[in-house]
């Protein structure tokens, strides 16, 4: 399917277990190789960006297996969507858990400028049962990426405490946690690459892995969130 307008472009996507953005208008850098993400119908559409430049491109999404987070069966869809930063176009895609139907493929072979690509990644429109499942996406080509070193670790953020109550709790950049309680602590990576860390609040202390959508949960027992990832 060729893309209208000035340049016929790519549709491309990633996965690598990032920090998924869900704000549209700061969609997180895919990186290199595959990236790894979950996507939830409780928690809404997750955003990515990648650069395409002169030549051919090619991103492909794959729906993975759901996890215990889901219980999804064959019927549950992502729907994939890709459209340049001017909004001058668009084109959408549906995987599901079906075989034949897991993976998609966007691919542009003339792109004559570099541009920048935003795919969004939607769940099932379901606010009662939660719906949705593990993705990949991976993009090839003549593609750049964003630089994730410049970006935020991804457990900085605030959180609903759902261990003790702490209330909203705020994970800063320095290393620091604060909570509205009055409460204070601390975090530091422990495997990056896993996005695991330990936190320490008074005498508590967790190890947590940071699951984008809902946010740290044990690393042993996705499906038991510590600290609840707040909407934005």
């Amino acid at each position: 399917m060729k893309i209208p307008g000035l340049i016929i472009l790519l549709l491309i996507i990633v996965g690598g277990i990032s920090a998924q953005s869900l704000k549209p208008e700061n969609p997180y850098p895919l990186k290199a190789g595959i990236n790894q993400a979950t996507a939830d119908s409780l928690v809404g559409t997750q955003y990515w960006y990648l650069y395409a430049t002169p030549g051919s491109n090619r991103l492909t999404v794959r729906y993975k297996q759901a996890t215990t987070l889901y219980g999804a069966d064959l019927t549950s869809t992502l729907t994939i969507t890709l459209y340049d930063e001017k909004r001058t176009w668009r084109t959408t895609k549906v995987v599901t858990r079906k075989p034949n139907a897991s993976e998609v493929t966007f691919t542009a072979d003339k792109v004559l400028k570099k541009m920048k690509i935003i795919i969004a990644v939607t769940p099932p429109n379901q606010n009662l049962l939660r719906m949705g499942g593990a993705y990949e996406i991976e993009a090839t080509g003549n593609v750049e990426f964003g630089n994730t070193a410049n970006s935020a670790d991804p457990i900085v953020r605030t959180y609903d405490s759902m261990v003790n109550a702490y209330g909203a709790t705020r994970f800063l950049a320095n290393g620091s946690v604060v909570a509205s309680d009055g409460s204070t602590g601390t975090w530091k990576a422990f495997d990056p690459e896993n996005r695991i860390y330990i936190v320490e609040i008074g005498k508590f202390r967790w190890s947590v892995q940071y699951a984008p959508g809902y946010g740290l949960v044990k690393p042993s027992a996705p499906d038991m969130i510590v600290f609840q990832e707040l909407r934005r």
